[in-house]
């Protein structure tokens, strides 16, 4: 896919996210998040999850179901041209300059076991597409882990073209399947 039409499929997918009533959201989020439920965490710590923004899959019944469990659970934190694992001091989150929830005051996460990322294109061959800048291929490339793609079955293509530093995920899941 060159780069015009991955712009375009791009903007395709935001205006369909858009698009989506709020039930809607909730009712393809909880379709996603009972998905990723049924898969074994038990031996996973240290979760890496986004805050949802823009119509993204709603992570906060996983966040919820997580820090219930005793798990340690760190949000993206964008310095500079860099994204790290933050886990929060405290309960205050602000905007960041993408307009992405980050907890104002945390601790690094330096072992990261799983993590759960936002996606506006995927394939079955368990690429992904993001928002362009590159924050988790940078983070993924010095953090190995489980690399879980969450999105709505509308944002599933038939194939994508990776870029060398385009990292792939390991699962990805969707209100309709699970792709491993």
């Amino acid at each position: 896919m060159n780069s015009y039409n991955l712009n375009e499929q791009r903007n395709k997918i935001k205006n369909l996210r858009k698009a989506l009533t709020n039930s809607e959201v909730t009712a393809l989020s909880n379709a996603v998040i009972d998905a990723v439920l049924t898969l074994d965490f038990s031996k996973a710590n240290n979760l890496f999850i986004y805050r949802s923004f823009n119509g993204e899959v709603d992570t906060n019944r996983l966040i919820s179901y997580f820090l219930s469990n005793n798990k340690t659970v760190a949000y993206p934190v964008i310095k500079g041209d860099i994204m790290v694992a933050g886990i929060p001091n405290s309960n205050d989150f602000s905007p960041s300059k993408f307009g992405t929830e980050e907890p104002t005051k945390y601790l690094e996460m330096n072992k990261v076991d799983v993590c759960f990322l936002p996606l506006l294109l995927c394939d079955k061959q368990k690429n992904r597409v993001g928002y362009g800048k590159g924050f988790y291929d940078k983070f993924l490339s010095t953090h190995p882990c489980l690399k879980i793609g969450l999105g709505y079955d509308f944002q599933l293509v038939e194939s994508l073209t990776p870029n060398p530093w385009d990292i792939p995920l390991d699962i990805i899941i969707t209100d309709k399947q699970i792709i491993k």
